[in-house]
C-alpha cells in the first residue's frame, strides 16, 4: 500500500496532472421514505444568520457517562462532537486517534465530487457512427459506444438506449460496433479489498469497476421450481450476455413444502463467469434472485449490448471490438445519468460501494485528467489538506471505504462535515445524501420515536470488528451539532456499538441547559 505521500506525489507529480481548486437497479431497493421531510436548509440552519452563536459549553458533563460501557475497554472508540456552526469542538474521546472509518469514507468522496464535479454533473452513454446511414436504414461505417462510468446504467437504460437508435432509423450496421471505455482504467474488483473469499465468490458489494458498467456490474441469477417434482428447476439469468456468462443448472424441483437449499459457485476464467447451482427448490415456491458480479465489465456491457441489438432486430456485419471514438464522429443517441446530487443520495442511503467509486475515478477522470482511483484519491487529499489536515494523519486507498487499509481521525471527519454545512453552494445536496434517521437508507429503522425522526442524518460503516457513525444531530438545545464515532477492534456483535450509538444520540436529543446541569 502507497504511503499517503507517494499517493499525494502520484496524484499531484507522478501522473502529470494538474490539479484545479441514478433508474430502478435490480440490486438495491428504491428509498422508501417520500423524499427528504424537511428542506436541507432548515436541517443545515442553526441560529440566526447575521450573528455567530457563542462557543458552546463542554458536554463532558453529558456525555462521559458513554465512556462507562465496556465497548470504551473492550474495543478502541475513538469519538468527537462539534458545534457545525462555529467548527468548536464540544466533546473528544480520542479524537485524534486514525481508525478504520468503514464506509463512512464516502462523505467524504462525496463531498469532494459535490465540490469539483458540481451537484449538476452527469454521466453520459453515447452511441455515434463514421459513416453514412442509407434510405433503407443500412449504416455504411462503424458503430461507436463510449461510457464515463454511469454508476446507475442498467437493463432498462440499455434497452432504451439500443431502442432509440432504432428509432433513429438503423436497422443495419456494416461494419464493426466498438466500446470505448477510456474515460476509467478498468479494475476487476475495488482496490484495497483483497479478501480471497469475496474475490472468489463475486459477493454483489465487491464489483468490477469501468467506464462502461451494467447492473452494479453483477449478474442476477433467478432460480424457481420446474413443472415436476425430481426434474430440473428453472434458472436463468436477468440479463443476457451470451458468451460471457453462462449457466450451470444442476437444481431440481423437490416436492411441496421440502426444503429450499440453494449451492452457488462462481468459477471465473478471464473475461467469462459460470455461476454453477446446485440443491432443491420446492414445488410452489416463488423465485428467488442471487446477485454475484462478472470479472469483466467492458466484456458483460458488450455481450448485453449485442443480445439487446439482435433482440432490437439490428443487424450487424462487422464484430463487436475493443476501440476508441474517433475525433470526427456523428452522434447518434445519448443516455444522460440522474444529476450528482441524485445519485450521491443513493451512493450513501444504501452504502453503495459501486457507485462511490465510480464516483471518485470520475472525480480524477474531470479534475486531475485520469479516471483512476489513484488520480480520484489525490483530488480528495487536495481537498483535506485544504481543510488543514496534514497528509501524514490519514491513509486513503479507495472512495468506498472497503479497506483495512483505510485510516481517518474523527477530527478529519467532522471537518469534512462542518465545511460542509458552511458551504451554500453544495451544503444543502451533501445532507441530503445522508441517511435521515428513522426515515430512510440504513437509518431507516433507527431513532424511530416522535422526538427523534428526522433529527440526526449520518452514514454508517460497518465491517467485521468495525462500526462507526458520523453525521449531523440536531440537539435538545437547538443546536446543530458535526460528529463522528469510530469503534474499532470489536470482539463481540456490531450490536454492541449501535447501541452506543444509539445511545449517544439519545443524549443529544434530550441536550438542554438543565440536562447538562443534572450530569455535572
Amino acid at each position: 500500500m502507497p504511503s499517503n505521500h507517494l499517493l499525494r506525489l502520484a496524484g499531484l507529480c507522478g501522473l502529470g496532472l494538474a490539479l484545479t481548486a441514478l433508474p430502478r437497479p435490480s440490486l438495491f431497493a428504491d428509498d422508501p421514505s417520500d423524499g427528504v421531510a424537511e428542506a436541507p436548509e432548515e436541517f443545515l440552519a442553526s441560529g440566526p444568520a447575521e450573528a455567530l452563536p457563542e462557543p458552546p459549553p463542554s458536554l463532558e458533563p453529558l456525555l462521559k457517562g458513554l465512556t462507562e460501557d465496556r465497548l470504551f475497554r473492550d474495543s478502541t472508540v475513538a469519538l468527537q462532537v462539534v458545534n457545525a456552526t462555529t467548527g468548536d469542538e464540544v466533546y473528544g474521546w480520542q479524537q485524534d486517534q486514525a481508525l478504520n472509518p468503514a464506509s463512512t469514507m464516502k462523505v467524504v468522496t462525496a463531498a469532494t465530487a459535490l465540490r469539483e464535479l458540481g451537484p449538476e454533473f452527469r454521466f453520459d452513454t453515447t452511441v455515434s457512427h463514421d459513416g453514412e446511414i442509407g434510405g433503407d436504414g443500412a449504416l455504411q461505417g462503424n458503430l461507436y459506444v463510449r461510457g464515463t462510468g454511469d454508476p446507475t446504467f442498467v437493463l432498462e437504460d440499455l434497452w432504451k438506449l439500443v431502442y432509440d437508435l432504432k428509432l433513429e432509423g438503423v436497422t443495419e450496421v456494416k461494419g464493426n460496433v466498438y466500446f470505448d471505455d477510456s474515460y476509467m482504467t478498468a479494475e476487476n474488483y475495488v482496490p484495497g479489498w483483497n479478501k480471497k473469499a469475496d474475490i472468489e465468490r463475486g459477493p454483489s458489494y465487491f464489483p468490477a469497476l469501468g467506464a462502461l458498467s451494467l447492473n452494479f456490474n453483477t449478474v442476477a441469477v433467478v432460480a424457481g421450481p420446474g413443472p415436476d417434482v425430481g426434474g430440473a428447476a428453472r434458472v436463468v439469468s436477468e440479463t443476457s450476455a451470451p458468451g460471457i456468462v453462462t449457466i450451470d443448472n444442476q437444481l431440481v424441483t423437490g416436492s411441496t413444502g421440502s426444503r429450499r437449499h440453494v449451492l452457488l459457485e462462481r468459477e471465473a476464467k478471464g473475461r467469462q463467469v459460470t455461476f454453477e447451482l446446485a440443491g432443491s427448490i420446492p414445488q410452489g415456491s416463488g423465485a428467488q434472485k442471487y446477485y454475484r458480479t462478472v470479472p469483466d465489465a467492458k466484456a458483460y456491457f458488450t455481450a448485453a449490448f449485442a443480445a439487446m441489438m439482435k433482440e432490437q432486430g439490428i443487424r450487424v456485419r462487422g464484430k463487436y471490438l475493443d476501440g476508441e471514438v474517433p475525433e470526427r464522429d456523428k452522434p447518434l443517441v445519448r443516455h444522460r445519468s440522474d444529476d450528482l446530487a441524485t445519485i450521491l443520495g443513493r451512493t450513501n442511503k444504501h452504502s453503495n460501494n459501486f457507485m462511490a467509486e465510480q464516483v471518485l475515478k470520475a472525480v480524477g477522470a474531470e479534475v486531475a485528467g485520469e479516471g483512476s482511483t489513484l488520480a480520484g484519491i489525490s483530488v480528495v487529499a487536495t481537498y483535506l489538506e485544504e481543510l488543514g489536515i496534514p497528509a501524514d494523519e490519514y491513509t486513503l486507498v479507495n472512495g468506498s471505504g472497503l479497506s483495512r487499509q483505510l485510516m481517518l481521525r474523527p477530527t478529519h471527519l467532522t471537518r469534512v462535515l462542518v465545511d460542509m454545512a458552511a458551504d451554500d453552494q453544495v451544503g444543502s445536496e451533501f445532507a441530503s445524501s445522508l441517511a435521515i434517521g428513522g426515515r430512510d437508507g440504513t437509518l431507516w429503522a433507527r431513532f424511530r420515536d416522535d422526538d427523534q425522526v428526522g433529527r440526526l442524518r449520518g452514514k454508517t460503516g460497518t465491517l467485521n470488528g468495525v462500526h462507526c457513525l458520523t453525521g449531523y444531530v440536531h440537539a435538545g438545545d437547538g443546536e446543530l451539532y458535526a460528529f463522528a464515532f469510530l469503534v474499532n477492534d470489536l470482539p463481540y456483535s456490531i450490536a454492541r456499538a449501535r447501541q452506543a450509538h444509539d445511545r449517544f444520540a439519545d443524549l443529544m436529543f434530550e441536550l438542554g441547559s438543565d440536562v447538562v446541569a443534572a450530569h455535572e
